[in-house]
């Protein structure tokens, strides 16, 4: 009769219950619903026209449905007739290596040293965000006049200094490569040492070092003070706690940082078209697949070409996901 007794629920709140949670999850999936159907049409569906389109050979003059199946065709043309292709491979792997190496770098750098106050701290990170904010045609545009060998302001400011004009958009290998004897123009060659890929490069690193200086920042605000306060105690230099104790704990921000960047390098293509259009120096594979596709009028062997690509990005963003996974355990 006393306190020892359990209430005893009502008859049906358990079926009530049951009601409530059924009726919670159909209201998630509708909510759900306009976005997953907005993705599908957006992406899965042009991926799988893509693929489809790849079996066959499309005619550009009549562009009906009545063209010829020519199965795996396109993409035999792809892998073993286009010379292009490998080159462009590579020169997108090299892109990607290039490019986010000195971002990382630079962006963790300006991190930690703008990691306390100082007067004009806000000043200093609006100014950085303005690269990040400005479309990459204007940028590339105004790269290119910076550039320009006789006008440019680069040139301008190099002649004014008594210095003479600099080749920007050459596409002739630097001097202290090429005239290392025997291999000196074979590495030039095969590693895109040349001025051309060296400004596209720059731009990207412009415009995009700034972004990871932010997420960098970020979370080394979100870090616990009392770590580093330790480290002043136990007189650590301002390296040893960067390296023992800053970066492990960034390092799962790091994976995050080159997770994106490899997203967007491997989208990079107006930055190289304003510059340099199809040029070969510069020829990264998305640069080679609008040229195949809209240049040439070669739709089937564009798809074929962007199937390929796709199974590319895949295959490395996997590997960075792995890395990154194994990477994170290992720090925890």
């Amino acid at each position: 009769m006393g306190g020892g007794s359990s209430a005893i629920p009502p008859i049906g709140m358990g079926t009530m219950n049951r009601s409530i949670v059924t009726s919670n999850r159909i209201l998630r999936l509708a909510l759900l619903s306009p976005a997953v159907l907005v993705l599908t049409l957006t992406t899965l569906v042009p991926i799988l026209y893509m693929v489809v389109s790849s079996l066959y050979r499309l005619d550009p003059v009549l562009f009906n449905r009545t063209w010829p199946f020519v199965g795996l065709g396109n993409y035999v043309d792809v892998l073993t007739k286009d010379p292009m292709f490998w080159s462009s491979m590579q020169k997108t792997v090299l892109f990607l290596l290039y490019t986010i190496t000195p971002q990382i770098a630079v962006g963790m750098f300006l991190a930690v040293f703008l990691f306390r106050e100082f007067k004009g701290k806000a000043l200093v990170q609006t100014l950085m965000l303005f690269p990040i904010l400005t479309t990459p045609v204007v940028i590339s545009m105004i790269w290119k006049y910076f550039f320009d060998f006789d006008t440019g302001f680069l040139n301008v400011l190099l002649i004014k200094l008594g210095l003479p004009p600099q080749t920007w958009l050459s596409t002739k290998g630097f001097s202290f490569i090429t005239g290392i004897p025997g291999i000196g123009p074979w590495i030039a060659s095969t590693l895109s040492l040349n001025w051309a890929f060296a400004s596209i490069v720059f731009v990207n690193f412009w415009q995009w070092a700034p972004f990871c200086f932010l997420v960098f920042y970020a979370g080394l605000t979100a870090l616990p003070l009392e770590v580093f306060d330790a480290c002043r105690v136990d007189g650590a230099t301002r390296w040893q706690t960067f390296r023992f104790v800053t970066l492990p704990l960034l390092r799962s921000v790091v994976w995050i940082v080159v997770f994106l960047r490899i997203i967007d390098c491997l989208k990079v293509y107006a930055q190289i078209w304003v510059i340099f259009g199809n040029a070969e120096p510069t020829r990264i594979i998305n640069v080679h697949l609008y040229t195949i596709g809209f240049t040439m009028s070669d739709y089937g062997r564009a798809s074929a070409l962007g199937v390929i690509t796709l199974f590319f990005i895949a295959l490395i963003l996997l590997g960075n996901y792995l890395l990154g996974g194994k990477s994170h355990e290992s720090s925890v």
